[in-house]
């Protein structure tokens, strides 16, 4: 059996809208959605869980769950201070019989049936596998002062995506050893956990499509995505 969990309680203060970015409307539908509507039609899924924040769960009953058509089971969680608790909040009402979770960010709705079907394969593999692209512009490291102290080669780098796709032991392990361990720093993706926690992580290739929707110039790009994909239709 194969879970995901949907991450959607950001607060998405870059954003700088009336509501949270989440719920933000994309040509006629609300971005969660968009990304909800995926994952409960791919044949691999079983079952979702959805995270939000506590008081927002009005304007997903109005903008979201009426729109979700779909025989699989779709579950609710609220989310926590960081992202972290959020997701282990959603990952405690994940089926007792489920053997590999995938973590997706609610603000990310062009990911692809092959990204969902390369990280599960991944998962069964090794302990986690997660998505993403080879940087295009040069890193550079940079003290507090604003100094750059270091240029990483490029080509060792990778900008990583979700969705993310783990053993569910191996993530639950993760998470345990977190929150008994004082040795690292807040975690800014679950892979992250699993990685501190000795586990082995395999990366694929994505798409430079697969964009976190975050700011309003997001908007702009991702309208120009999809009215690429309605041309390719």
């Amino acid at each position: 059996m194969i879970s995901a969990i949907v991450v959607a309680a950001g607060k998405g203060t870059r954003m700088n809208a009336e509501i949270n970015k989440q719920f933000i409307d994309l040509e006629g539908r609300a971005i969660v959605l968009r990304t909800i509507d995926k994952l409960v039609k791919d044949y691999l899924i079983d079952e979702v869980v959805v995270v939000i924040v506590k008081e927002e769960e009005a304007i997903y009953n109005e903008k979201v769950k009426p729109y979700i058509v779909t025989d699989k089971k779709v579950k609710l969680a609220y989310g926590g201070k960081e992202r972290i608790d959020s997701v282990r909040n959603g990952l405690a009402l994940v089926d007792e019989a489920s053997e590999i979770v995938i973590i997706h960010d609610g603000v990310r709705p062009f990911f692809s049936s092959e990204d969902i079907k390369a990280v599960i394969e991944g998962a069964a593999q090794f302990d986690g596998c997660i998505i993403g692209v080879p940087v295009k512009d040069t890193i550079k490291v940079v003290d507090k002062n604003g100094f750059v102290f270091d240029t990483p080669d490029r080509a060792s780098l990778f900008a990583v995506h979700t969705p993310q796709a783990f053993k569910k032991k191996a993530l639950i392990d993760a998470y345990k050893n977190y929150e008994t361990s004082s040795t690292y720093n807040l975690p800014t993706d679950d892979a992250s956990l699993v990685e501190h926690n000795k586990g082995r992580v395999k990366t694929v290739i994505g798409s430079y499509d697969n964009i976190k929707i975050t700011t309003k110039e997001d908007i702009v790009f991702a309208k120009a995505i999809l009215h690429k994909y309605k041309e390719e239709e």
